[in-house]
Formats: structure tokens, sequence, C-alpha cells
């Protein structure tokens, strides 16, 4: 890796219409999206240096606001501008290796009864960091590797599973119970009835047979999140025809599947080598032609950053 430029550390984020060095700009403790974990969130990465697919990250995330009830105070318009405006006084590279992720997040603001001092309304806060390569390089190298875990998948119910919001213990505990027993996995969270859901970083996607061929097949859904990018990659596969089919699947149709990928907004897409302790084709020839199709629509290879 000598001779690439090094990652830039972040300096400046965005609250409620101030710039504010990076470790002033969290919210405050009156804050129902401290108190509550009332939060929604979006994150996105640069390609080239703009932020890519921005556009259906604004959709999912002014969407998922209305539906959890908090109505930000600056609109579309503006959070994209203070999006780009973001990336310059960080001075963002268009090199693949410096990369960054940026993060968009509101919440109902402070809570009346805490007495706080801050004006009422709304807290919105927009941040960034650099794409952290080294988390999924070896994805694209090796494959990854996915285990079930033990910790049950959330389920439709009062907070619809395809909401991108803060309240993530769930995935915390999976991936510190995964870090202790299989270090370098990534766990699958099932349902009460053993069905595929999602990772903590990335939906799942399998190929399998059919009487009239391979499909794509995807968990329901209700039962995961609304993803910008596994959006990408559907319309992609339609485009190189694999038809797409969405129905509830098991651990061990995923270990049986022809061959099985992730997307996620920080890398794409990228290939699984290992369902639990077997092995699949990696990358599978679907999965390949997939990662040509992406980097023909975005304009760099989809493992650019991470070489």
């Amino acid at each position: 890796m000598s001779g690439h430029p090094t990652n830039t550390s972040p300096s400046i984020a965005w609250k409620n219409g101030q710039w504010l060095p990076f470790d002033q700009a969290g919210p405050s403790l009156a804050d129902a999206g401290w108190v509550h974990g009332a939060t929604v969130v979006d994150l996105l990465r640069t390609v080239a240096g703009k932020p890519f697919l921005l556009d259906a990250h604004l959709d999912r995330f002014f969407h998922d606001c209305r539906h959890l009830a908090i109505e930000p105070r600056w609109d579309r318009g503006q959070v994209a501008a203070t999006i780009h405006e973001l990336l310059r006084r960080n001075q963002v590279s268009d090199h693949p290796h410096r990369a960054w992720c940026v993060v968009t997040l509101a919440t109902p603001g402070p809570l009346a009864h805490y007495g706080s001092r801050e004006p009422a309304g709304s807290t919105l806060i927009i941040h960034g960091y650099p794409l952290p390569r080294m988390r999924y390089a070896a994805w694209f190298t090796e494959g990854a590797r996915l285990v079930p875990s033990t910790v049950p998948a959330a389920l439709p119910g009062p907070v619809d599973c395809r909401l991108k919001h803060r309240s993530r213990l769930h995935w915390w505990l999976a991936e510190q119970q995964t870090a202790r027993e299989s270090p370098g996995a990534l766990p699958v969270l099932l349902t009460a009835e053993g069905d595929v859901t999602e990772t903590a970083v990335a939906h799942i996607a399998c190929v399998t047979s059919r009487p009239g061929g391979d499909v794509l097949l995807l968990p329901p859904e209700e039962t995961v999140l609304q993803g910008v990018s596994l959006n990408l990659a559907l319309k992609l596969a339609e485009r190189i025809g694999l038809p797409l089919e969405r129905a509830p699947f098991g651990w061990r149709d995923l270990q049986g599947a022809k061959e099985v990928f992730l997307t996620g907004s920080a890398f794409g897409i990228c290939g699984v080598s290992q369902v639990g302790h077997l092995g699949l084709p990696f990358p599978g020839p679907w999965t390949s032609r997939l990662q040509t199709a992406w980097a023909d629509f975005s304009g760099e290879p989809v493992d650019a950053s991470f070489r």
C-alpha cells in the first residue's frame, strides 16, 4: 500500500446551523436522541470526492424522519448543500484511498423537563470520517465470512424494521458475541423461526436455483432495512438478467446457495466465501457481474478504496 495517500481525520462537523470542532458537535445530555435513542440516521460514502447516491440517501432520511415523528428544521436542499460543504471544509480528496463516510442524524431535540437552556426544536447533525478501509479490505481478497448469531433479530413491530435509526443494541450484542467466538466473522441475525434477516453493516443476498433458472433470493422487505445500496444492487441485477425473489429462507438455505454476496453503503457489493463452516464460490459469477455493473454505474471499481 506504500505510495498511496493516507486518510485525513475529521476536524469539522455541523450541528444546527453551526460549524464546530468534530468533538464538540454531539447531542446534549438533554436531547431525546440521547435520552430515548430517538434518532434517525443515514450513512453514505464518497466516490471521487462526491457523495455517492446522495438523492437516494436523502429520500430515505426524510422519509424515516416523517415516520418517526422527527421534524428537521432544515430542508433537503440545505442538508445536501451542507454535506457538500462538510467535504470541502474537511478537504476530502477524490482519490479512492481517501474516501469518506458522511453521517446525517436527526433527533427531536432537547426535552423540556430537563430545563436545558438549548433552543427548542429538533437537532440535526452532519459529520464525517475517513472510510475505514481495513474493516472491509479482506472481503474483497478473501471474501466475507458469515456466522449465525444467537441474538434474535428485531422483528416488525412498533418500530418498522425498514427504518434506519440508532437503536442498535441487538447488533452490538451480536458483534460482541461474534468477536469472542469467531473473530473476523460477520454475525447474521435470525428470526425466532430461524429465517435469515441481515447483518449490522450489510444486507445479505443469495443466488439459488429454481426450475426456470437462477434467482436472486432476499428476505421479505418488511424484515430488513430499506437499503440504498441494496436498491441499487437490485436494479443492476434486473439489468443483467437475474430475477428477484423475496421470501423467507433459513440458515441451511444460505449454506446451500450457489453464491452469496453483501451490499452496504460503505463498501458497495462484495462476495461471501464462507457461511458457517461451509465454503462457497468466491466471488460467484453473478456477484462478479454485479460488481462490474456497479463499477460502470459509479465510475470506479468496487474495490478501488480497499486495495
